[in-house]
């Protein structure tokens, strides 16, 4: 299964950003710790719509998630990581939402 996140709008920007299966372990259940990667797995299957706002909220999320590893930045979940912090990052420094689909 995959999670594809698209940049609205993102003109030569980087415009996408994906989650493999073996990734899937970003998305924490724990809504009380991180509460929009927690809405993201809620969501998985739907088209969930990220807003600029929450983009803010999820690079903080996911380098929380980053350094709850082990091996921190050499963890399973290093690469997926940059690539969603990369493009939450830019969907809220140019106030653009992220379409999101799950298969």
């Amino acid at each position: 299964m995959a999670f594809d996140l698209y940049l609205d709008d993102a003109g030569p920007r980087m415009r996408h950003a994906w989650i493999d299966a073996h990734e899937e372990a970003i998305l924490s259940p724990d809504g009380s710790r991180y509460p929009q990667l927690s809405r993201l797995r809620q969501e998985f299957y739907g088209a969930p719509r990220v807003s600029p706002g929450q983009a803010a909220a999820l690079v903080q999320e996911v380098i929380g998630r980053l350094l709850e590893e082990p091996i921190g930045a050499e963890g399973p979940l290093a690469e997926v990581g940059l690539r969603l912090i990369l493009l939450f990052d830019q969907a809220q420094r140019h106030g653009l939402h992220i379409q999101c689909e799950g298969d």
